[in-house]
């Protein structure tokens, strides 16, 4: 969703999960019961209000929902909708540090035809104490079309994001554990910069890997693995 096409009807409530009547007063879309009349007879309905409980099994909480606006009639209440989840357990420890990481979900759907179900999962950390968050890192996406395909599918997908977040995160504790010499950081630099151009590529002599290196966020001046990886990037 850009800032074109939606409008957050909600703030941002980093630390607190949304109930049922938020959902409902964010984005009245998320429970619609069927699709748009008219949608292609191919077209398969998923109920985000389905998908949200069953996040909800495995341990992930709407924070954040949102709707497109729509100028048609008949698309209201089937438009795209976008909804933000954290995890249960990131709540139950209270508000987050500022730098602090943690897992966070996506979901956009739409029942009008519109728009793919998606999900996508990353690494989230907060950036002021205003509750704004920036993607440390994507490690999900699922995108499915509505066309000839099962609900348990969409379904399956969404659970299958879930499930695999715990493992992400432990490899993140590892790489954050390590830290860093100052030679080894620039030697980390200069091999990502071979990765990405050719050495006869006029960017790498202007591009140093002490400028790549230097942070350009809030939070990135340590220097373990993690956050090595993350400027760099």
């Amino acid at each position: 969703m850009n800032s074109t096409e939606s409008v957050p009807v909600a703030p941002a409530r980093v630390f607190k999960a949304l109930s049922s009547d938020d959902l409902r007063r964010c984005a009245p879309s998320i429970f619609a019961e069927h699709a748009r009349p008219g949608v292609s007879a191919r077209y398969t309905f998923v109920s985000t209000q389905q998908v949200v409980a069953l996040l909800g099994a495995e341990g992930w909480e709407p924070v954040k929902a949102s709707e497109q606006r729509v100028r048609l009639e008949d698309r209201v209440g089937f438009q795209m909708h976008e909804i933000r989840f954290a995890r249960r357990a990131d709540l139950a420890a209270g508000a987050m540090q500022v730098g602090s990481t943690r897992a966070e979900m996506i979901l956009q759907n739409a029942h009008d035809g519109s728009r793919a179900y998606r999900i996508d999962a990353g690494l989230y950390r907060l950036v002021c104490r205003n509750g704004l968050t920036v993607a440390d890192a994507d490690f999900a996406h699922v995108s499915i079309r509505h066309m000839d395909v099962s609900a348990d599918a969409f379904a399956k997908a969404a659970q299958s994001v879930a499930e695999n977040t715990p493992r992400m995160l432990e490899a993140v504790a590892k790489w954050q554990a390590v830290q860093l010499p100052q030679a080894t950081r620039v030697e980390f630099a200069r091999r990502a910069a071979g990765l990405r151009w050719d050495a006869d590529q006029p960017v790498m002599k202007l591009l140093s890997p002490e400028k790549l290196l230097t942070p350009v966020r809030y939070g990135d001046a340590a220097t373990d693995l993690w956050t090595t990886f993350n400027v760099v990037q």
